[in-house]
């Protein structure tokens, strides 16, 4: 028995029924991720015509690519490529590493349609198929803006102990990047919005932000 901690560690009784909740817990994580790996499989090839109708657009008005590529912290800080329809001018992304507004000059036209209803999320149902993200997390961010909120939000780096997510309870209850002054109090929020789904992570809590940012979205096709 071990007191300082309360829990007894008895060395036949403990060690059979931890092992079989391990196996349990791992079969279901296995079916779980499966489970998720293929919904976003099939997601992705709904995607596909309106990739193929953005790419057409970008071909007769944009003179750069239609996706956008960049290296960000994932899962235990380690880095990944993430996958986005380019919403922003190109070379945008060197002047607004912190952060960008859909009102932004840099944000172009389609640009803004895209971000209003996350279209331009859609290619990270790829970075799910490959494992590198979940459905449900912190949203992944730049490396930039990574290192200069660990400055100022103690524990900033807590948000790296999941994989990030498509969709995120911060981003739903704060939906518009705050810039200058107010960046630091914006992710303040999101962050404890983080802390609380890393503390109650489960299949429940996933469904249920699933469905609010399905919601979000939907509200977004009804508003002008």
């Amino acid at each position: 028995m071990n007191r300082n901690t309360g829990f007894q560690f008895g060395r036949s009784g403990l060690s059979s029924s931890a092992t079989g909740n391990n196996q349990k817990t791992g079969v279901f994580d296995f079916i779980w991720d499966y489970s998720i790996r293929l919904a976003a499989s099939i997601s992705l090839l709904c995607f596909l015509p309106i990739f193929a109708v953005l790419w057409v657009y970008f071909k007769c008005t944009d003179p750069g690519p239609m996706f956008f590529k960049q290296s960000r912290p994932g899962y235990k800080g380690e880095s990944f490529t993430i996958y986005k329809v380019r919403t922003m001018r190109l070379g945008a992304e060197k002047k607004t590493a912190l952060g960008t507004q859909n009102g932004s000059s840099e944000v172009t036209k389609i640009g803004r349609i895209l971000r209003k209803l996350k279209i331009d999320e859609a290619p990270q149902l790829l970075n799910i198929i490959r494992g590198d993200m979940a459905i449900v997390g912190p949203r992944p961010i730049p490396e930039k803006l990574d290192a200069e909120l660990k400055k100022h939000i103690p524990g900033f780096e807590t948000r790296y102990t999941v994989k990030p997510g498509l969709t995120s309870i911060g981003q739903i209850c704060v939906n518009e990047n705050a810039l200058g002054d107010a960046l630091v109090k914006d992710w303040s929020l999101r962050f404890e919005g983080e802390l609380h789904y890393i503390r109650h992570k489960s299949v429940g809590y996933d469904l249920v932000l699933i469905g609010m940012t399905a919601a979000y979205v939907f509200k977004k096709l009804l508003s002008r």
